[in-house]
């Protein structure tokens, strides 16, 4: 991709944006190839190569994707029943989309809305037991970055993950990055959904100064407490309620005025969801 001259490249990365909103906006309809292809403003004929060169699965894959990942925010965030779920997923079984959960996630829609470490943390909250966890307190260094801005809802930083790759890479940068983490400004549950401010980011060997619409950037510098989250981020939100809510009032501390770090152990492209591991670090006062 970083051969194309940068001005097509964005051209083509401009389509791709485009379908991949459009996706987000419209899980409950059809999203036929025919239709994804108006959206992006190529032939019908070329754009399923295309999409699939430059994103690295199919739109149908990206579809599929998307919708299990709302299914497992419905599964850990709700008491809707599974069948409900599997029937907005695109399934006319709940057997159907047990299946194509557990491929995804790695364990059964039932399995995952029980026992994913979501219900465990969600129970510790219930029972103000703020030893449920190991709190890593640790000293991260400031570390040199680049990232892109995100406005809008944290659950849907994905695309702007995906974008910032896109960036990268069509600036020759790829091979500076050395891991994926995203800074969250705002409290989503003081600041609507629409006004939330976040960047997604991936530490760098070395500082730079990339070209707009990257932005350079600097994380960590001083203490924080960090608890390693497992599972799919679409389920983290019982995490953050158990670390602000219970783990930090009993721990004596001081949170620091400075935005959350959630680093990336492993990212979607390497495990199932189920396997992910992401460190939130909450930044302390020494």
């Amino acid at each position: 991709m970083s051969r194309l001259a940068p001005e097509h490249f964005q051209r083509y990365l401009a389509r791709i944006e485009r379908v991949r909103d459009h996706m987000r906006a419209n899980l409950d309809e059809p999203l036929d190839l025919d239709t994804l292809a108006e959206v992006a403003c190529l032939s019908r004929f070329h754009w399923h190569r295309v999409y699939r060169a430059m994103t690295g699965e199919t739109a149908a894959q990206t579809v599929r994707r998307l919708r299990l990942s709302r299914a497992a925010d419905e599964l850990a965030q709700t008491s809707r029943p599974i069948a409900q779920i599997a029937e907005r997923a695109g399934y006319a079984t709940p057997a159907a989309f047990s299946r194509a959960f557990a491929s995804a996630h790695g364990v059964p829609p039932a399995e995952f809305r029980a026992g994913g470490m979501h219900a465990v943390l969600s129970q510790a909250i219930q029972e103000e037991n703020a030893l449920a966890f190991p709190i890593d307190i640790r000293t991260l260094p400031r570390r040199p970055a680049i990232g892109l801005v995100h406005e809008g809802p944290y659950v849907e930083i994905g695309r702007t993950f995906e974008r910032l790759f896109s960036e990268l890479e069509a600036a020759g940068l790829i091979g500076h990055a050395r891991g994926p983490f995203g800074l969250y400004i705002d409290d989503p549950d003081a600041v609507p959904a629409e006004d939330l401010r976040s960047h997604a980011c991936t530490f760098t060997d070395v500082a730079l100064k990339p070209p707009a619409p990257l932005e350079p950037v600097e994380a960590g510098g001083g203490t924080y407490a960090v608890l390693t989250y497992k599972g799919p981020y679409s389920a983290m939100k019982p995490a953050y309620d158990w670390l602000f809510g219970t783990w930090l009032p009993a721990s004596g501390r001081e949170a620091r005025d400075e935005p959350v770090l959630e680093i990336n152990l492993n990212t979607p492209m390497d495990v199932a969801p189920s396997e992910l591991l992401t460190e939130i670090c909450l930044p302390l006062e020494d």
